[in-house]
C-alpha cells in the first residue's frame, strides 16, 4: 500500500496553503492524501502512588478547538467541489504535535505538510510552536509551507542546497528524483562562505612561495565547489533539466532570497543527532523560517528518504 501525504490544516486559522501544496504533491506522486485537524481532549494521564486518583486530566493547549467539525465540512465540501480525493479525519488530544506526530507514526506517512504560523510576514514560513516542536525529531520529511501559497502553475522549479556531506549529496538525490517526477526545472545552489580559515591560506607556507590573495584563495574553494556539485550531479541517472550555480556569502540569507524564484526547496538536516529524525541546522532553521516557497527538510540518515512517496507513482500512472 503506498504511503501517504500527511497534511495538518489548522482549523483556527483555516490557511489552505498546506492543503494546495498537500493536493500537488499527491497529484504528481500518485500517494493518496490524508487530511487531519486537532481538536481538544484530555485523555486520562496515569499519577503517582498516593494519590487520591489513580489517574489526572491532562490540560489541552490553549490553541485548541473544542470542536473541529464545522471547519472540517466546510473542507470537506471545497474538496468535493474540486473533485480532490482526500481522506479527511479527527485527532483528538491535548497537543497539536504530538497528536499529528503520533499520527505521521501510525500511518508511516511518507511526507508531513504543516503550516506556517498565523503571526509574521505574509507568504514567509514562520513555524509557531507546532511546526517547530513538529520538525524536531519527525519520523518522515517534512514540508512547511508559506501561508496563502497556492499551487498555480503546479511545481515548475525545485531548488536544492548543496554541500559537499553524506546529507548534502542525500538532498541533492531527493531533490532530483522530485524534480523527475514533477517535470520540474533543478536548480542545484552551492554557497562558499568566507571564513578565517581562508585568511590563512592566504599566508606563504613556504620561505619561496608568495602570499596569495583573498580573492584568488576564495575563486580556489568557489572552483572546488562547483567541481563537487557537478560530480553530483552526474551521479543522478536519467534526463534531468539541471542547473549548477554558485554564490559566495551567507547560505541562509542566500537560499532565502533564490527562494523567491522557487517553487519548492529541500533541504537536508545538520550532520549530527539521532538518526531517522528530521534535525534543523542554522542555515536550515533560517532558511524555514524566511523562505517564500514551501520547503522539505530531510530526517538524518534514511537514504532516499523521498522514495516511499513517489514508489507507487508509476503504478498509477500505468493503471490510469
Amino acid at each position: 500500500m503506498a504511503r501517504a501525504v500527511l497534511v495538518g490544516f489548522d482549523p483556527t486559522t483555516r490557511d489552505y496553503a498546506p492543503v494546495h501544496f498537500g493536493i500537488e504533491v499527491s497529484r504528481f506522486s500518485g500517494a493518496p492524501l490524508i487530511i487531519v485537524v486537532v481538536q481538544s481532549g484530555s485523555p486520562p494521564v496515569a499519577v503517582s502512588a498516593g494519590q487520591s486518583l489513580a489517574f489526572a486530566v491532562a490540560h489541552a493547549d490553549e490553541d485548541l478547538m473544542a470542536d473541529c467539525s464545522a471547519a472540517l465540512a466546510t473542507l470537506e465540501e471545497d474538496l468535493a467541489r474540486e473533485g480532490i480525493a482526500a481522506e479527511c479525519r479527527v485527532l483528538s488530544g491535548t497537543s497539536v504535535a504530538s497528536a499529528v506526530h503520533e499520527a505521521a507514526e501510525i500511518e508511516g506517512a511518507a511526507l508531513l505538510v504543516l503550516g506556517s504560523a498565523q503571526r509574521g510576514i505574509l507568504g514567509r514560513v514562520l513555524p509557531g510552536s507546532t511546526a517547530e516542536r513538529l520538525l524536531h525529531g519527525a519520523p518522515c520529511p517534512v514540508a512547511v509551507v508559506p501561508r496563502r501559497w497556492t499551487r498555480n502553475g503546479g511545481l515548475a522549479t525545485i531548488g536544492v542546497g548543496f554541500v559537499d556531506t553524506p546529507e548534502g549529496r542525500e538532498a541533492l538525490r531527493n531533490a532530483a528524483t522530485l524534480a523527475r517526477r514533477a517535470g520540474a526545472m533543478l536548480r542545484v545552489m552551492t554557497v562558499v562562505r568566507i571564513t578565517r580559515s581562508m585568511y590563512a591560506e592566504t599566508e606563504p607556507q613556504t620561505a619561496g612561495r608568495r602570499a596569495k590573495h583573498l580573492e584568488d584563495v576564495l575563486g580556489e574553494h568557489e572552483r572546488e565547489a562547483v567541481k563537487a556539485a557537478r560530480r553530483a550531479v552526474a551521479e543522478l541517472a536519467g534526463d534531468l533539466d539541471v542547473t549548477v550555480e554558485e554564490f559566495v556569502g551567507d547560505p541562509a540569507g542566500i537560499l532565502v532570497r533564490v527562494s523567491e524564484e522557487l517553487d519548492l526547496l529541500v533541504c537536508g538536516s545538520r550532520g549530527y543527532g539521532p538518526m531517522r529524525a528530521v534535525l534543523l541546522g542554522g542555515v536550515s532553521r533560517r532558511v524555514v523560517a524566511e523562505a517564500r516557497c514551501p520547503v522539505i527538510v530531510l530526517p538524518r540518515g534514511v537514504r532516499a528518504a523521498l522514495e516511499a512517496l513517489l514508489a507507487d507513482a508509476s503504478k498509477t500512472k500505468s493503471a490510469a
